[in-house]
């Protein structure tokens, strides 16, 4: 193989990556996860896919290498959402909580969180993911742990207002509550 063939099979290969980044993104920012969830064929603008198991409406887990998995990690990475807030029960919000640090391991994902309600896994959490939007100054989230036989029994600590989207690591919690003050 010549070298020029070469520089040439890697220039397309890279292209190739830039190109089947999710529309809507500019290649040369899209976060790894969201190219990870790609390459296994994952939508990261569509619903969850099937491989994630569900708690209850609304509630998902899922277990690192599954699609489910992936889904979950890149929401953490997509840009906010542009489009009009409503302020109902819904808070328009994704929220994950990790088993492993920086958003890894085991996932608990709650999609559009419900305000005022205790979202919980039995699962020990590490770190934590917010998508589709930053927190407002209004809002409060606040997060427990277990204690006894009550998922939410120990208040450990609040996020700070306007914390962005993306991720960040946390003490071990099981449960969190978001709250407009």
């Amino acid at each position: 193989m010549q070298l020029s063939t070469l520089v040439l099979s890697f220039g397309l290969l890279a292209a190739q990556s830039v190109l089947g980044a999710p529309s809507g993104l500019d290649g040369r920012d899209v976060a790894e996860s969201i190219v990870n969830a790609t390459a296994l064929g994952v939508d990261v603008y569509g619903s969850i896919p099937s491989d994630a198991v569900e708690i209850q409406a609304g509630q998902y887990t899922a277990e690192p290498g599954t699609k489910a998995w992936a889904w979950i990690r890149a929401q953490i990475d997509l840009p906010a959402s542009e489009e009009v807030e409503k302020r109902q029960t819904w808070a328009n919000i994704g929220i994950g909580m990790f088993a492993q640090d920086w958003c890894n391991g085991q996932a608990a994902w709650f999609d559009n969180v419900q305000y005022g309600v205790q979202h919980y896994d039995t699962v020990n959490h590490f770190s934590v993911g917010i998508s589709y939007r930053g927190l407002r100054s209004n809002e409060q989230l606040d997060f427990s742990r277990r204690n006894g036989n009550d998922w939410c029994g120990t208040y450990l600590y609040s996020a700070g207002q306007n914390t962005p989207v993306g991720c960040f690591n946390s003490q071990l919690i099981n449960c969190f509550r978001l709250t407009i003050r």
